[in-house]
């Protein structure tokens, strides 16, 4: 069981690393140092809270819904790894 349980939260952990990357991806707007700066930065540090979302108010209309689209399927993998992590 404890096996299953590792594939799936790897599994996640992958395809959050994935929406994660997209979502700098489009921030960084083409600007490859700033993409690999945003990539590198702690998720969880105030300062590149604020730096992304300075990064957000910069974009188009239909790249913020791309955004928040990535940040919502975002906000679905932290739960089910949440969930998994409580097993």
């Amino acid at each position: 069981m404890r096996r299953n349980i590792a594939r799936a939260y790897n599994a996640l952990m992958a395809e959050h690393h994935k929406v994660r990357a997209a979502h700098m991806k489009i921030l960084a707007q083409g600007d490859a140092m700033l993409e690999r700066k945003l990539l590198r930065a702690n998720e969880d540090d105030e300062a590149h809270i604020e730096e992304v979302l300075i990064y957000e108010e910069r974009l188009s209309v239909s790249q913020r819904r791309k955004v928040y689209k990535l940040s919502s399927y975002g906000r679905k993998i932290e739960k089910l790894v949440d969930a998994l992590l409580k097993l």
